[in-house]
């Protein structure tokens, strides 16, 4: 039993291969930029909501603040004792932007 090919034969196995490596190729690259591109399959857990001892803290700690801008804004109207002082400290001709 003998085999023969000629060189069209080899050519169109040749060709039939690259075509199929190519498809197989395409496939492969295909299924990596999935894999990279996929969403995560770990449930992200929602957010624990607020509970009422963390909204009563929150409460608290914007009551507090209040008082010390209170408190602050008092301090600095002490320091400035007439009104202009505070509207006149940005002019000057050593302040602004120089060209």
């Amino acid at each position: 039993m003998t085999i023969s090919l000629s060189d069209g034969d080899v050519a169109q196995a040749i060709e039939l291969a690259i075509i199929v490596g190519g498809l197989v190729a395409l496939l492969i690259v295909g299924l990596l930029v999935y894999l990279v591109v996929r969403p995560s399959r770990r449930r992200v857990k929602a957010r624990p909501e607020a509970d009422a001892l963390d909204v009563e803290e929150m409460l608290a700690l914007i009551d507090r603040m209040e008082r010390r801008l209170a408190v602050l804004e008092r301090a600095v109207a002490d320091e400035a004792k007439d009104g202009k002082q505070l509207l006149e400290a940005g002019e000057g001709p050593e302040i602004g932007r120089m060209k």
